[in-house]
């Protein structure tokens, strides 16, 4: 009956190990960041639109930043869906290719806030001030929140390399 005890206790601490010896970063962070990323694209979607498609007087956004605007947080936004239906059907992305896709993101997300901004700046330094400017506030706002959509994809990235070159996924 001991040995029958024991075998069934080395059983449960193979379980053990098998199952929950995985930390909680390594687990649950990168879900958490693309929730996070998802969020941002979200939200930068919503506050482009306006200023990119409802200005009939006067141009706050230049046609090349919209392509560039949309392409991006789009993609992204796909991506992260794609991503986080992946991890409830339990199904994993190689770590290199999702390193990969963070460090597109990165620049991506760069590159469109930059160039949000400067026609942001640019139309404040026309000295013509229409008499709403609700859309440059949104404008300055997309900008805003695609630097902290970059910020996310580069966390995102440092987390993804460092866990994946320790092995802890895969």
């Amino acid at each position: 009956m001991a040995n029958a005890e024991s075998g069934a206790d080395q059983a449960d601490r193979g379980m053990r190990k098998e199952y929950f010896n995985s930390s909680g970063a390594g687990k649950f962070l990168p879900p958490v960041l693309k929730l996070l990323e998802l969020a941002v694209a979200i939200v930068c979607i919503g506050l482009i639109d306006d200023p990119a498609h409802h200005s009939r007087l006067r141009v706050f956004i230049s046609s090349r930043t919209v392509a560039l605007a949309y392409g991006t947080f789009v993609l992204f936004l796909v991506f992260s869906v794609v991503y986080l239906f992946g991890k409830v059907i339990r199904d994993n992305f190689p770590w290199k290719l999702s390193s990969l896709l963070n460090l597109t993101g990165f620049i991506l997300y760069l590159a469109t806030a930059a160039c949000i901004l400067n026609d942001w700046s640019e139309t404040k330094n026309r000295n013509y001030w229409p008499p709403n400017t609700q859309r440059m506030d949104f404008l300055c706002g997309a900008g805003s929140v695609a630097v902290v959509g970059a910020l996310f994809y580069l966390i995102d990235l440092i987390v993804t390399v460092r866990l994946g070159m320790k092995g802890e996924i895969e």
